[in-house]
């Protein structure tokens, strides 16, 4: 006997198989169908969709968006495989002014898919627009305001839309439409700037647009070319009605270049203020390259080869604050705080505090040195009210230890002071003023330097010859007519002074000084090298001009003899003209040696030695 199970099981089998067929059946039908209305539908649309109804509906469309004239000299392309597209050849923008037609834009090949249906009701809707070989003109007059700016669809958008809390932007239904994407192949955009009444061309661009609708987020991935240099931009925005129309704005970009990489988070506005909040980076390796191409003018930027920069941006009523700064210019990095302040009288005003690992003070001091081609200081496009640190600071050749300074920059004076730093173990001060508006034309050196070590102090210097060794003070006063530490020493003028206690004199031996005097007419000083002179009181006082110090006052008091300066130092020739008088101490009584005068002459560190008469 069968189970009549095993009956039912063919049965299933056989409908299945009958109903996939049925199945694959319709489906081939409908497909056949769908191709088939496709098919008619591409070889029927030439006489179905008027030619001159979407070149017309296309070239007013462009007007509307852009509020300015349109007009077009080739004939209109379309093709509608794969899908409906017109192309329009020579399509120039242009508007009406007082001294007559002004060219906004010219672009060789305007393209844009339509709908067939839309087309065929005579009222086509485009969309994925292309652009070849467009070239556009762009005015910025001094109020950041573009000439582009109209009453066209994307101005009217422009000027209704409304920011939201979650960061994106709204518009009414009657001023939203549908956008699409925009394709850009080698075009190109030329911007000229009244305030700086320079232009900027941008050459090269490839790009994709995509902006679904006016009330949507807008992203681009644009290649270019900028001073002959390729470079990428990525940009993205959920407020792009708000970017245009010159407001704050929620924006995210990427730059990529072969002299400079820098990406933004945050809020801008592309009118008055630029950057607004967020965070920023950047990086150059050809500062002076990136310089030349943006017309920036900074102290020091032509010497600078690499830079790196990053910072929180915050807006704190009409400044900018860099909060939580890294810089780095070639191997010095710094960290701290800066704000950049509105123009005041043409210019913005850097204020802050940098604190550096080291830096080079005569690299800054050079920056705020240097001259034009008609030997005057270049305008500088920044004030600086600066408050500097470091652990090191190299003030060729010399190394100054834990400095605190400042520097002041305004279109009337320059000041550079240093207020604390350690020198020679000594405490260091000092205060720099500039001729002016810039060191180029010279100025005044105010330097103290207190309780220093005098050998090291003297080896820092690079001085030979007899030295006071101990501990002292040191004073000058310097004024030159062109940077004092560029200068030739017969072109500084000043005061000079130091004072010291309890030390010694180094290459001084009197009792050798008194037996060689009353043996030689003359002698040279290395040959009465012996024992040290003591000292508890060193003064030597002296005032420069044309390479020479005249001394004021030079004594030493010790307690066996006292020696006494007077007369010139021709420095520039390491010279000396003097005349010396070693006497006793007055408390030293009728027993003493007697007073020695002598005249020193010759040259530094071995002067001649010629006793007096």
């Amino acid at each position: 006997m069968i189970d009549e199970r095993n009956k039912s099981v063919p049965r299933k089998i056989t409908r299945q198989k009958r109903r996939t067929e049925r199945f694959l059946q319709w489906g081939l039908v409908a497909v056949l169908t769908v191709l088939s209305v496709y098919l008619v539908s591409r070889l029927a649309a030439p006489y179905l969709v008027s030619s001159s109804l979407v070149r017309s509906a296309l070239e007013r469309a462009v007007a509307e968006w852009t509020g300015h004239t349109v007009h077009i000299k080739g004939a209109p392309e379309i093709s509608f495989f794969p899908e409906p597209r017109i192309t329009l050849n020579a399509v120039r923008i242009s508007k009406p002014t007082a001294e007559g037609e002004k060219v906004l834009a010219e672009i060789e090949r305007l393209s844009a898919s339509f709908g067939l249906l839309d087309a065929v009701r005579g009222s086509p809707e485009f969309r994925e627009f292309r652009l070849g070989h467009p070239r556009v003109f762009v005015e910025r007059d001094q109020q950041a305001r573009l000439d582009w700016a109209s009453e066209g669809r994307l101005s009217s958008a422009v000027k209704s839309v409304r920011p939201r809390e979650d960061g994106h932007q709204t518009l009414d239904a009657d001023a939203d439409a549908e956008v699409g994407s925009v394709t850009v192949e080698e075009g190109s955009i030329a911007i000229h700037d009244q305030a700086s009444r320079r232009t900027f061309v941008v050459d090269g661009i490839l790009a994709d647009v995509s902006w679904p609708r006016l009330s949507s987020a807008l992203t681009a991935y644009v290649t270019l070319r900028t001073g002959g240099r390729e470079a990428r931009l990525d940009l993205s925005t959920p407020q792009p009605l708000l970017l245009f129309g010159g407001r704050e704005a929620s924006i995210g970009l990427d730059w990529t270049s072969p002299i400079l990489t820098a990406s933004f988070d945050g809020r801008a506005s592309l009118a008055g203020d630029d950057l607004v909040s967020g965070a920023m980076k950047a990086s150059s390796r050809d500062v002076k390259s990136l310089a030349a191409l943006s017309g920036v003018h900074l102290p020091g930027i032509e010497t600078a080869q690499t830079a790196s920069v990053s910072a929180e941006l915050v807006r704190t009523g009409r400044d900018l604050r860099f909060d939580q700064l890294e810089l780095t210019v070639d191997d010095a990095h710094a960290t701290g705080i800066l704000e950049l302040s509105p123009p005041e009288s043409g210019r913005r005003r850097l204020s802050g505090t940098l604190a550096f690992d080291r830096f080079d003070i005569t690299r800054l001091l050079d920056a705020f040195s240097q001259k034009d081609d008609s030997g005057e200081a270049p305008p500088r496009q920044l004030d600086f009210d600066l408050s500097l640190s470091a652990g090191q600071a190299r003030l060729a050749p010399f190394t100054i230890e834990n400095i605190a300074a400042s520097l002041l920059a305004t279109p009337d004076k320059i000041r550079f002071d240093i207020a604390d730093g350690t020198f020679a173990s000594g405490r260091l001060q000092a205060r720099l003023d500039g001729a002016g508006p810039s060191f180029a034309g010279g100025g005044t050196l105010q330097l103290s330097l207190a309780d220093a070590d005098l050998s090291d102090l003297a080896e820092r210097l690079t001085l030979k010859g007899p030295l006071p060794d101990g501990r002292g003070s040191l004073e000058l006063a310097l004024k030159a007519d062109r940077p004092i530490w560029t200068a030739d020493p017969s072109g500084i003028d000043g005061t000079i002074r130091l004072a010291a206690s309890a030390g010694t004199l180094r290459g001084v031996d009197t009792a050798a000084l008194r037996r060689l005097a009353g043996e030689k007419p003359f002698f040279h000083l290395s040959e009465g090298i012996g024992a040290d002179l003591p000292f508890d009181t060193l003064v030597f006082a002296a005032h420069l001009s044309a390479g020479s110090a005249t001394i004021d006052e030079a004594r030493i008091k010790g307690p066996s003899d006292d020696l006494q300066l007077s007369g010139i130092i021709p420095y520039a020739s390491q010279g000396l003209a003097l005349s010396a008088t070693l006497s006793p101490p007055a408390t030293a009584g009728d027993a003493a040696a007697p007073p020695l005068r002598f005249f020193i002459g010759g040259s530094w560190p071995d002067p001649v030695m010629s006793p007096a008469p």
